[in-house]
């Protein structure tokens, strides 16, 4: 189990309690506040730290036999590699965002390249989102060269997606010249990041399109296709409340959790938000509301 894309709460709140402590200048020193607080502590403090984050999101790992910080990417975000003395290694992903969640994502030859590059080699800076979903994009399409040329869009589009296109989705050779072909992709509960693209006639444009907008949100976080459109008008509608660690709730993603996600079609713009909102609103209550997130024809 890689717990990827979990929140480690115990472990955010003591690097918290580190950030407040240090001085205003430390603070301010990358634009990455926890990488800062964890650069500011003894390495046996910092060891301690993301055994208990490893351990926290459901990861075994017995003790910590060497800790390598990886450096920053263009996005601030900070990358430790952790190797455990049973010899699992993983690589560690801190947003700049003072609440973002960090992830722990696994490395080994049977894992997929982890964002912003191998484990255990520094950082390239221009190594971000959209570099990871450029890489993905050239591995699904070089693992479904083999498949027939009339299948390979559908195959990409699976592969690139962690699912692709809903069963029983209308295949090119069956559609009429000219459709547009609309896709909604999110991440699971409780991260709120999404991509939508619609009106597009390359249906594997419109794949990526939507895949890399959320991935640059989710970061390493997984997004998941949730869905295929063919000449209908679309619309995504989340469910959110404020995050327990933020101050208020924003349209920043890292003050929000999701609680549901939902998504809604129709001939026109007004009919697919409508049919959004109306299945994401069986979720209000509360402290939790539905918004409109993504909209298109």
């Amino acid at each position: 189990m890689t717990g990827r894309g979990r929140p480690a709460p115990l472990w955010l709140l003591a690097l918290l309690g580190l950030w407040l402590g240090l001085p205003v200048a430390a603070q301010a020193q990358t634009g990455n506040p926890t990488h800062d607080a964890l650069s500011a502590r003894g390495e046996q403090e910092r060891r301690l730290l993301f055994l208990q984050g490893l351990r926290g999101t459901g990861n075994a790992c017995n003790n910590i036999a060497l800790l390598f910080p990886a450096g920053l990417d263009a996005q601030r975000s900070a990358y430790w590699d952790v190797r455990c003395t049973e010899g699992t290694s993983y690589r560690t992903r801190i947003p700049a965002e003072r609440f973002g969640q960090p992830a722990f994502l696994r490395c080994g030859a049977s894992a997929p390249a982890p964002q912003g590059g191998p484990c255990f080699q520094p950082v390239e800076a221009g190594a971000g989102a959209q570099g990871h979903a450029a890489q993905t994009a050239q591995s699904c399409q070089a693992a479904c060269a083999r498949q027939p040329q009339a299948a390979q869009n559908q195959c990409v589009q699976r592969c690139v997606g962690g699912a692709g296109v809903r069963a029983g989705a209308q295949t090119a050779d069956t559609l009429p010249p000219g459709s547009r072909f609309g896709v909604f992709y999110h991440t699971d509960n409780p991260l709120a990041a999404f991509g939508f693209a619609n009106g597009g006639t390359d249906r594997l444009a419109i794949n990526m399109q939507a895949v890399r907008a959320c991935q640059a949100m989710a970061g390493p976080v997984p997004c998941k296709f949730q869905g295929e459109l063919v000449n209908r008008c679309g619309a995504l509608a989340f469910a959110v409340s404020r995050h327990p660690r933020a101050l208020a709730m924003t349209s920043d993603i890292s003050t929000q959790v999701l609680n549901l996600a939902a998504t809604g079609e129709g001939a026109t713009q007004a009919a697919a938000e409508q049919a959004a909102l109306e299945a994401c609103r069986r979720a209000e209550g509360p402290g939790v509301q539905c918004r409109v997130v993504a909209t298109g024809c």
